[in-house]
């Protein structure tokens, strides 16, 4: 297919597929509706596919236009950097970010980290999904996500933000008196996991030496499918619980809870923000990366074993 994509026309699309309407299209963009409809005519023809479906009572999109709507976003965007970038040099970053975020994590901070992020650069409008799954990035048109855990060989771009890892923890009645030195100590110790139980038992290795592992089956009492809902449960005394640093840092340093086995932590896995490719990082995604770095260093999260500050990250 020999075709130079129309970016005005991309545009147009680009709005027509928000909108799900035509005359709603034309009304923002200030222009006909039969002006609208011709250059979306003309994209099809030109890309040799079908992106609208149109009846008299609905607009919806066909597979291949959901695919170039969510891309739509990524080139309309670098195409807009592009332009600010040589006629006004210097000028704040503008336009949409669209960011997928693992659920705890979303739910503990992004709400301050996007605060922050907005009073800073108003002009940057957000659209932050929580998700459980790793998305594809391009496919789905998300810009960047967190991740946490393993990242992909994928030619996709990351910045490191620090690292997670396990601290097993109870309330200090349920604490008192244990004298717990090696994981194997845990094993008759009343326990509530992440449910499914069977697919969660504990795993531990040394602060000072990572190569000793231990691997632990609890004596699990409550299995429950939510780290907050875990957190509530041994603050109430129902067991100990192998919770994510960061969740439960403030309660150890408040007494709330008891850190057990300090020697020992849960498995480590980075934190990253991963993006499509080194390419990809426009000036308001750049924008976003530094501030959600400085704002997790700032607020001692993400860190390493027994230290608060975050490493650098880097492209």
């Amino acid at each position: 297919m020999d075709y130079d994509l129309d970016l005005t026309a991309l545009r147009v699309f680009r709005t027509v597929a928000r909108e799900r309407s035509f005359s709603n299209a034309a009304r923002l963009m200030r222009v006909p509706k039969s002006t609208v409809s011709k250059r979306v005519r003309d994209l099809e023809a030109g890309l040799g596919v079908r992106l609208l479906e149109r009846t008299t009572r609905q607009l919806r999109l066909t597979a291949e236009g959901t695919v170039l709507a969510a891309r739509a976003e990524r080139l309309l965007g670098e195409a807009e950097d592009i332009a600010r970038a040589l006629s006004a040099s210097g000028s704040a970053p503008q336009g949409h970010l669209r960011l997928a975020v693992p659920q705890l994590f979303g739910q503990l901070f992004m709400g301050r980290i996007a605060a922050g992020f907005r009073a800073r650069h108003p002009e940057i409008t957000l659209d932050i999904v929580l998700l459980d799954r790793p998305p594809d990035l391009l496919e789905e048109g998300f810009d960047g996500m967190v991740r946490l855990g393993p990242l992909e060989d994928s030619g996709q771009a990351a910045r490191r933000l620090g690292e997670v890892h396990g601290v097993l923890a109870a309330a200090p009645a349920l604490a008192a008196g244990l004298a717990l030195n090696e994981p194997e100590d845990l094993r008759d110790l009343p326990a509530v996991v992440l449910s499914p139980a069977a697919a969660h038992g504990w795993e531990f290795e040394r602060i000072d030496r990572p190569e000793i592992r231990r691997r632990v089956d609890p004596a699990a009492g409550l299995a429950i499918g939510s780290f907050l809902a875990l957190r509530e449960a041994a603050l109430a005394g129902a067991g100990a619980a192998l919770l994510p640093d960061f969740l439960v840092r403030r309660d150890i340093e408040r007494g709330r809870l008891v850190h057990l086995l300090p020697g020992w932590i849960g498995n480590r896995r980075e934190l990253h923000f991963v993006y499509p490719s080194p390419q990809s990082a426009t000036a308001r995604l750049r924008a976003f990366i530094d501030h959600l770095t400085e704002d997790l260093r700032d607020n001692g999260l993400a860190a390493e074993p027994c230290a608060v500050a975050l490493p650098d990250g880097r492209d």
